[in-house]
């Protein structure tokens, strides 16, 4: 957490969700992202792939991973997204409330994910420690998270230029969460549960502009693109030392076999 922040309730962020987020826009942008992160956790031969979403939204990324013969299931705090998604994928397979609350059982699920979540959890080790308790042996879980080097990194670029930038309609692009993560962090912290092959990359970006950072979305494409370009280069580079890119795509396993 950084200086200033504190920790925010899970009716405020209910309360984001439901009034501020575009959902279908934003939906539309991680498309590419959510087939990325499916690839990355399928397992040919295993006829009963069993999935948990933790803060699944609307489910998304649910019915994508139903589609491709997943058994799915998510957690979700904001209601009027539970309702949506119980619409789609099932009433008994989405619980309304926190992983905690769920009371799931454990060394049941193949991968659990957590997309843009564990910014905003009351308290990170002990969700991390949850999922791992309800992995199977040899199961995966995928973290999604801002870098929140880089975020700096945006900050300290945008602060001096904000009243020019404002003016000509550039908002804040920069983004700081109640928990804020490094790629050193993150490995510290899964290494502390008993999480092994830790493998911390850059995420794939959303596509276009869905919170209208900018008035002209194309200049927003195209920095993302030269952005996605550069931390590549940068992470091979340096043979994975340096994860310089906006959000961190983080995997990591529950030691033991299926």
């Amino acid at each position: 957490m950084l200086p200033g922040q504190t920790a925010v309730s899970s009716k405020q962020v209910a309360a984001h969700y439901e009034s501020v987020d575009p959902h279908r826009k934003v939906a539309g942008s991680k498309k590419s992202f959510f087939t990325h992160a499916l690839a990355k956790i399928d397992q040919p031969g295993n006829d009963r792939k069993s999935l948990l979403d933790v803060g699944c939204g609307y489910g998304y990324f649910l019915r994508l991973a139903a589609d491709r013969d997943w058994e799915v299931y998510g957690v979700e705090i904001a209601q009027d997204a539970v309702g949506v998604a119980r619409n789609t994928i099932g009433k008994e397979n989405i619980h309304h409330g926190n992983l905690r609350s769920a009371s799931l059982p454990p060394q049941h699920f193949d991968a659990v994910t957590l997309w843009d979540v564990l910014v905003l959890a009351q308290d990170p080790a002990e969700d991390l420690s949850e999922c791992f308790r309800i992995l199977k042996p040899g199961g995966t879980v995928g973290l999604r998270v801002r870098n929140v080097t880089f975020q700096r990194w945006l900050h300290r670029l945008y602060v001096p230029l904000q009243p020019v930038l404002m003016r000509i309609g550039v908002k804040r692009p920069y983004v700081f969460h109640p928990r804020n993560f490094s790629a050193k962090a993150l490995q510290a912290l899964l290494n502390r549960i008993g999480y092994t092959d830790i493998r911390i990359t850059n995420s794939p970006l959303t596509k276009g502009d869905p919170y209208e950072t900018v008035q002209w979305t194309g200049a927003v494409g195209k920095a993302k693109w030269l952005m996605e370009g550069l931390s590549k280069a940068v992470y091979r580079r340096s043979a994975g030392r340096w994860v310089i890119g906006p959000s961190l795509l983080v995997w990591a396993v529950k030691p033991g076999s299926r």
